[in-house]
C-alpha cells in the first residue's frame, strides 16, 4: 500500500510569505556574492590582486553631499558625509564602476577563445545608506550615475 504525505493547509500558507529573517539572509547572500565577484574579477590568473584601476576620466569631478546618509555613532544622529569622505567615496565607487576598455588587452587561449582580464572594472557595487530609524537601505549599482543618485550627491560646478 502506498502512503502519501500531504501538507496541512496551515503549512502551505506559512511558506507563501517569506519572513524578515529570510529576506535579510537573501540580501546578505547577494551582497556577499557581489563582493566575492569583485574580488575574483580583480585578480590575475595566478590569484594575485591587480592594481585598483583609476577612475574613468569623465568621473574625475568634485561632488557634495545633499543627504544625510551616515549614522554618527558619537551623536546617534544622521549626518552628511564630509568633503573628505565624499571624495574618498567617489574615488572608490568610480574605480569599481569604471566601464572603460582603455588598456585592456585580449589574449587567445589554446582552445581558441579570447580572454580579457577586467582589472577590477565593470563591477557592480553594493551601497548602503543609513536611515533615521537605524536601518540601512542597500542598493546594487553598476554606474557612477546610479551611485550619485542613490547617495544624493551633486556635482560641484567649477569656477570659471
Amino acid at each position: 500500500m502506498n502512503t502519501f504525505f500531504r501538507r496541512s493547509p496551515s503549512d502551505a500558507t506559512k511558506n507563501k510569505r517569506p519572513g524578515k529573517l529570510r529576506i535579510i539572509a537573501l540580501l546578505a547572500i547577494a551582497v556577499t556574492l557581489a563582493g566575492i565577484s569583485t574580488i575574483v574579477l580583480s585578480q590575475d590568473k595566478n590569484g594575485k590582486r591587480l592594481k585598483t584601476p583609476r577612475p574613468a576620466p569623465s568621473t574625475a569631478k568634485a561632488y557634495i553631499a545633499t543627504r544625510e546618509i551616515i549614522f554618527d555613532q558619537a551623536t546617534q544622529t544622521l549626518r552628511k558625509p564630509t568633503a573628505e569622505e565624499t571624495s574618498a567615496l567617489v574615488a572608490q565607487i568610480s574605480s569599481l564602476t569604471n566601464r572603460s576598455t582603455e588598456g585592456l588587452t585580449a589574449r587567445q587561449l589554446p582552445n581558441g577563445t579570447k580572454q580579457i582580464t577586467l582589472e577590477g572594472r565593470f563591477g557592480g557595487v553594493a551601497l548602503g545608506r543609513a536611515r533615521a530609524d537605524g536601518t540601512t537601505e542597500v542598493r546594487c549599482v553598476t554606474t557612477m550615475e546610479e551611485a550619485i543618485s542613490f547617495l544624493g550627491l551633486e556635482e560641484v560646478n567649477p569656477i570659471r
